[in-house]
C-alpha cells in the first residue's frame, strides 16, 4: 500500500453531477455504504495525468504536446507518451487496441476532519478511518462513546462541543501517535489537536460540519444576479487531511515498450514524476469551482 496524505488548501468540490432536491441543489460524491465524502480515484487520476505533460521535458514532453494538440482521432490517445503508457489510453484512430494504464488511482478518504470547537479547532478522526492508512495493530480501539482528545485542553473541561454536538472529552496523549508518525514531523504540526471519535459518530460529524456556499448567475449586460439562478453547493472544508492509496505495476513497466510502441517505463522514476505532476494541485487545483477559489490540495508525503 503506497499511502500519500494532502490536506486541502481550500474547499474541495467533487461534485456528485446534476441537482438533488436536499440541503444542497449540488452535492459532493460519497461512499454508499458509509456516506462519507470521499474524492474518486478517477478525479486524481485525471489532474495528475493533466499536469504531467506540464513537468516533462524534452523528447517526452515533445510527445506529449503532441499527443494532447493532435486534431484527429489519436487526440490524448497516440500510445507512444508518457501520459498514454502511464495511465492508458482508448482504441481510436490508428490505435486498434486499448491499454490499461500503468499507475492505479484508489478513490480519497477522509482521515482527519476539522471542526470547530469552544477549545479551538479540532481534527476529528476514527478508528475506521484510520483502518483505511495504518496496520492493524497500530489502530486504536474505542469502546465508548466518548472523545479522544490528543493535544492540549483547557484544565477541567470534560465536554467539548463538536459542532453542534456536545460530547465527553477526555486528554489521551500519544492515543493517535500512529497517525502523527505517518504524517511526519512538519505534516503532523498542523494538526495540533487531534481527536478520535466512535465510528457510528464519525460521519454524523463530518456530513454536518461540510463547507455550504451560495452563488447566483451574473448577468453579462446589467451585471446583476440573474432572476431564479441562485444555488448552493456542499465543499469538503479547507485544512481536511486526506489520504489516497497510488500504486504503480512493476511487473508490466518492463513491457510497456512492447506494448506501447516505445522505450520501457523506469517505475521509480514514474514515481518521482507523479510526486511532480501533484504538487501542482496545490497551485492549480482539482475538482469543481477552481475558478472561484476552491481546489488547491498539497499532498504531504507517503507511508
Amino acid at each position: 500500500m503506497s499511502i500519500r496524505f494532502a490536506v486541502t488548501l481550500d474547499p474541495l468540490h467533487i461534485g456528485a453531477g446534476g441537482y438533488r432536491l436536499g440541503r444542497v441543489d449540488n452535492t459532493i460524491v460519497r461512499d454508499a455504504g458509509s456516506g462519507l465524502p470521499k474524492v474518486p480515484g478517477s478525479s486524481l487520476a485525471g489532474v495528475a495525468r493533466s499536469y504531467l505533460t506540464q513537468i516533462l521535458t524534452g523528447e517526452e514532453q515533445e510527445r506529449a504536446q503532441a499527443c494532447i494538440t493532435s486534431t484527429d482521432k489519436d487526440k490524448g490517445n497516440c500510445g507512444k507518451c508518457l501520459a498514454c503508457r502511464l495511465f492508458g489510453y482508448a482504441a481510436s484512430g490508428r490505435q486498434t487496441k486499448s491499454h490499461i494504464g500503468l499507475l492505479r488511482f484508489y478513490d480519497g478518504d477522509i482521515v482527519a476532519f476539522p471542526v470547530s470547537t469552544i477549545a479551538g479547532p479540532v481534527w476529528v478522526t476514527s478508528p475506521s478511518a484510520l483502518a483505511q492508512v495504518l496496520p492493524p495493530e497500530n489502530v486504536p480501539a474505542l469502546d465508548r462513546d466518548v472523545l479522544l482528545i490528543d493535544g492540549p485542553l483547557p484544565a477541567k473541561m470534560s465536554k467539548i462541543n463538536v459542532g453542534w454536538l456536545y460530547l465527553d472529552a477526555e486528554v489521551a496523549e500519544n492515543a493517535l501517535q500512529s497517525l502523527r508518525r505517518a504524517l511526519g514531523d512538519d505534516a503532523s504540526r498542523r494538526f495540533a489537536r487531534l481527536a478520535l471519535a466512535p465510528d457510528w459518530l464519525f460521519a454524523e460529524l463530518v456530513n454536518s460540519n461540510l463547507e455550504v456556499r451560495t452563488s447566483v448567475s451574473i448577468d453579462p449586460l446589467t451585471g446583476a444576479a440573474e432572476n431564479g439562478k441562485l444555488f448552493t453547493y456542499e465543499a469538503i472544508p479547507a485544512a481536511t487531511l486526506l489520504a489516497f492509496d497510488v500504486e504503480i505495476d512493476r511487473a508490466r513497466c518492463a513491457q510497456a515498450g512492447e506494448a506501447g510502441g516505445s522505450d520501457p517505463v523506469d517505475a521509480d522514476e514514474a514515481l518521482r514524476l507523479l510526486d511532480r505532476a501533484l504538487e501542482l494541485c496545490g497551485v492549480l487545483g482539482m475538482g469543481g469551482m477552481c475558478t472561484r477559489g476552491f481546489g488547491r490540495v498539497r499532498f504531504l508525503g507517503g507511508a
